[in-house]
């Protein structure tokens, strides 16, 4: 072997070894994330595969402990966890964020995502970095990446819906969140504000006849073992993001945090096929159960939501607005 070939292997294991050296003297972490559905559902597709994919790239310096199903508290409960550091991660509805950081409301208004394109378009390009850009500084809070994105679907346990009318008919389960409060009144609804942690029960007693979720939520959750009717109104998105309190990106160096945001991508990537692959199957396994679902004419809906957007829209003011308009623009 010449002398120069001798010298170039020896500066790339040199290189090598240095790499390995920085990797195992490495702080290690322990990142605890949390999430508040099944481990079926694409919510855990995106924590479990992040999760094992950030562990190997990190070269163990980083090990991920996933807690599901309400465990670490109910979605609002872990957000301020985030803020208080004592919890790592949180994958939540984007409306139980929107308590803690108004801004996100805008993802909450009904009708403004028109569908799973508009959704992505939005979210990963520069119009999302106008909407929650300034979470770290005012909230202590990273919006890293919304895995997923679903259209929130009428179930109730009374009767089919097939117009605005038969809506108005009864009782419904509402997040604690003002904009989709708001949503239900201009529907012709008194709702009754209730948090997920509580919203199978309340349906199983009585408290409310029906409320929103996507089909994925409401077969994976058993709330069709309760409510048979479905009506696809697709009045809200569910585009739950990955929330990563400052805290803990503070702490991870600039190779953990390279190996962050690859197992980031991957997750999402693998969550967002699992949703759009399996909704068609979901519904068809609600209707074999026994679920009778409608398809109302969603005109009236939607006329009632451009009420519920000007209001928004005046009440909070500043750069609401234009945001507004450049996510209308955003699906043209």
């Amino acid at each position: 072997m010449k002398r120069h070939s001798i010298l170039w292997v020896g500066a790339v294991l040199a290189v090598a070894g240095l790499l390995m050296s920085a990797e195992a003297s490495a702080k290690k972490l322990t990142m605890n994330i949390g999430f508040s559905v099944t481990e079926g559902h694409p919510y855990g597709t995106f924590m479990k595969t992040f999760a094992e994919r950030f562990e190997t790239l990190s070269g163990g310096t980083v090990r991920v402990k996933v807690h599901c199903c309400h465990k670490m508290g109910s979605e609002q409960e872990q957000f301020k966890k985030l803020q208080l550091g004592t919890l790592d991660g949180t994958m939540i509805a984007q409306n139980n964020a929107g308590p803690f950081f108004p801004k996100i409301d805008l993802l909450v208004l009904p009708y403004m995502i028109q569908n799973y394109d508009h959704a992505v378009k939005v979210a990963d390009g520069p119009i999302g970095q106008k909407i929650w850009g300034d979470m770290p500084k005012e909230v202590g809070v990273h919006l890293v990446s919304i895995p997923l994105f679903s259209f929130r679907h009428i179930y109730n346990t009374k009767m089919p819906i097939n117009s605005l009318a038969d809506f108005a008919k009864m009782k419904y389960r509402v997040p604690k969140n003002v904009v989709m409060i708001d949503t239900y009144k201009a529907f012709g609804s008194d709702p009754v504000p209730i948090a997920w942690s509580e919203a199978l029960t309340a349906t199983q007693t009585g408290t409310v006849d029906g409320g929103d979720l996507p089909m994925d939520v409401i077969y994976s959750q058993k709330f069709h073992d309760v409510a048979k009717h479905i009506a696809k109104t697709g009045h809200f998105v569910l585009a739950p993001p990955f929330f990563v309190s400052d805290k803990f990106m503070k702490k991870m160096n600039a190779s953990q945090k390279e190996h962050f945001n690859m197992a980031v991508k991957v997750a999402t990537a693998a969550s967002r096929f699992h949703t759009n692959y399996g909704m068609d199957l979901v519904q068809k396994k609600l209707e074999a159960a026994g679920v009778t679902v409608t398809e109302p004419d969603i005109g009236p809906w939607v006329e009632k939501a451009k009420a519920v957007h000007a209001a928004f829209g005046k009440k909070r003011g500043g750069d609401y607005p234009a945001i507004m308009k450049a996510i209308a623009d955003a699906a043209k």
